[in-house]
């Protein structure tokens, strides 16, 4: 006999379409639900519009391909706006479970996690970590975050199940009293994210064939390593180096850029649409994103699933996805003499860059694909549910 549908509600404080790690990964495992036959409801918050493109982004409420999206309005002050959001969307999803009687709550990341502690009552509980939530990344204010730590420790005891995205996170939500984990990556879209001919790309965007490019997609925030970059890149002259999106540190990015003199070789080009960032990343000679934290590292499996060198650094989560040599390179963090040798080592060894470009493909359709990923969410589904792959069962 085949598991019976499940009624699922899931929390999140931002959902499609506003756009993250989170946010994706959380639309395309609603959308797989509701294609296999599941009901799946969405709480979430409403908060400033997403960019300049997207039209009729406040609905309170709309279904978007099957999945129920309810939305709930925001306080408009900083920090006070995450509270409100906490107890909006905690009364939402008592009003909507007398309603529906859920299976299944699946809270997705900081504050949802703490909405669906509070309404578990005698449902299964999941909670998906993806880094910053659980404290690992130390840019919100030390006081908010001494504040949050003890409802995220409570949400995660409460929780029947624990899925991150990373071993470094899973060790982490032990650390804070998770008990029962386990780990399932982030996805990447291998339609959009793929090889394509690097000349044609250049032509395209404008740049030379002659031209070495590094590329780099980041949110521009201490965390992320750009400094030291942008300080490797010094060091390898005549090379290029593209910046793609934006954050809190443009203003003190832009003075290092000057300061250094290299604003004919380093570009800030700020937000770009998601599906642009293909052609930025097939046009380079390479990737590289030098992070000081990462709790998973999107940015790595989609410039692996476009072909291309890729060096990350020896933290996180980034090391379940890179073998250091094999299908890319990894360096210690803050190391700018150790950075520029593997810039150096991808742009001059063009033999080795194509052999740990390819083995990266690789690794994408072998992990990271969404087919694969999302077979294993279901898996964890059976798994709370008591499910046994042959039939129903506790």
């Amino acid at each position: 006999m085949a598991p019976r549908a499940m009624k699922i509600l899931m929390q999140q404080g931002a959902y499609f379409p506003w756009i993250g790690g989170a946010e994706i990964f959380m639309q395309k495992l609603a959308e797989y639900l509701v294609a296999k036959g599941n009901q799946v409801d969405i709480v979430t918050g409403i908060w400033r519009k997403p960019d300049l493109y997207t039209e009729n982004w406040n609905k309170e409420f709309e279904v978007i391909n099957g999945v129920n999206v309810y939305r709930v309005k925001t306080a408009k002050v900083k920090n006070i706006d995450v509270m409100a959001c906490i107890w909006r969307m905690i009364w939402k999803t008592i009003q909507l479970d007398r309603t529906h009687n859920y299976d299944i709550i699946h809270s997705h990341i900081f504050p949802a996690m703490v909405c669906g502690a509070a309404t578990k009552r005698d449902k299964k509980l999941l909670v998906t970590l993806q880094g910053g939530d659980i404290g690992e990344y130390k840019e919100s204010n030390l006081i908010i975050r001494m504040l949050e730590m003890p409802f995220i420790t409570w949400s995660l005891r409460k929780a029947d199940l624990v899925h991150t995205v990373s071993t470094h996170i899973a060790n982490a939500a032990r650390k804070f009293g998770a008990e029962k984990v386990c780990v399932v990556p982030n996805g990447v879209d291998t339609r959009i994210f793929l090889p394509q001919d690097r000349s044609q790309m250049r032509k395209k965007l404008g740049y030379r064939l002659d031209e070495k490019i590094i590329v780099s997609s980041s949110r521009l925030t201490p965390k992320n390593g750009l400094d030291y970059l942008i300080r490797a890149v010094a060091n390898v002259p005549g090379l290029k180096l593209i910046i793609i999106g934006d954050g809190e540190q443009r203003k003190s990015l832009e003075s290092l850029i000057n300061t250094l003199k290299l604003g004919d070789r380093v570009s800030l080009l700020g937000y770009l649409e998601h599906s642009k960032l293909p052609d930025y990343l097939s046009a380079a000679d390479a990737f590289c994103r030098p992070s000081i934290n990462e709790g998973f590292g999107i940015s790595f499996i989609e410039s692996m699933a476009c072909r291309i060198p890729t060096i990350g650094t020896r933290v996180g989560g980034i090391t379940d996805i890179i073998i250091n040599g094999k299908n890319g390179l990894l360096v210690p963090p803050k190391d700018v003499g150790t950075l520029t040798g593997a810039i150096r080592k991808v742009i001059q060894d063009k033999n080795f860059g194509r052999v740990i470009a390819e083995q990266g493909l690789k690794t994408v359709k072998e992990k990271f694909t969404w087919g694969v990923v999302l077979k294993q969410m279901a898996n964890v589904y059976e798994e709370i549910m008591g499910v046994n792959r042959d039939g129903d069962g506790q």
